[in-house]
């Protein structure tokens, strides 16, 4: 979770009855979007070093933050961890926002589709991500190995930060 105590938002964990309140970061930058890993050891967020977006990890239990490398994009922000454990997907904020994923240990990006919001579903192969066409955004999924996506039946309301049920 992230919590906000008279300065900038931190990660935070907690038992589910609110108690074990336990401060994993404590920085100046804004830290933001927290998911688990599947295996329930890490938590990665989007924050800032210096002037750029980065991605970072830190252990459920506490320690040094580190940081997941993403070369070739820039602004990552919005991640989500792949059930497998093996891919984490986010969008990156460039000349527009496309939807990428990283190898959860940092290295190659690739860059799939634009879009953002992206959630994995539990095969750890689809993607729901939002995406806008005209004045409006879309859901839609997407087949991450062949990078092809279809859209979603229109459905009333806001059409952004879609999640699968976990």
């Amino acid at each position: 979770m992230i919590l906000s105590k008279g300065g900038s938002p931190d990660v935070y964990d907690c038992n589910a009855d609110k108690s074990g309140l336990l401060r994993l970061t404590n920085t100046r930058e804004d830290e933001s979007s927290p998911c688990w890993s599947a295996d329930g050891e890490w938590i990665c967020y989007a924050t800032k070093m210096g002037e750029r977006r980065v991605l970072c990890k830190v252990s459920a239990s506490g320690g040094a933050p580190q940081r997941i490398p993403t070369s070739g994009v820039l602004n990552p922000t919005e991640p989500d961890w792949s059930p497998d454990g093996k891919w984490i997907a986010f969008t990156s904020q460039m000349s527009g926002f496309e939807i990428c994923v990283v190898p959860a240990g940092g290295g190659a990006v690739t860059e799939l589709v634009a879009g953002e919001d992206p959630s994995w579903s539990p095969n750890s192969r689809t993607l729901v991500f939002t995406r806008r066409e005209g004045g409006r955004r879309v859901l839609s999924l997407l087949d991450v190995p062949t990078k092809q996506y279809k859209d979603v039946s229109r459905i009333t309301g806001s059409n952004s930060q879609p999640s699968w049920a976990k």
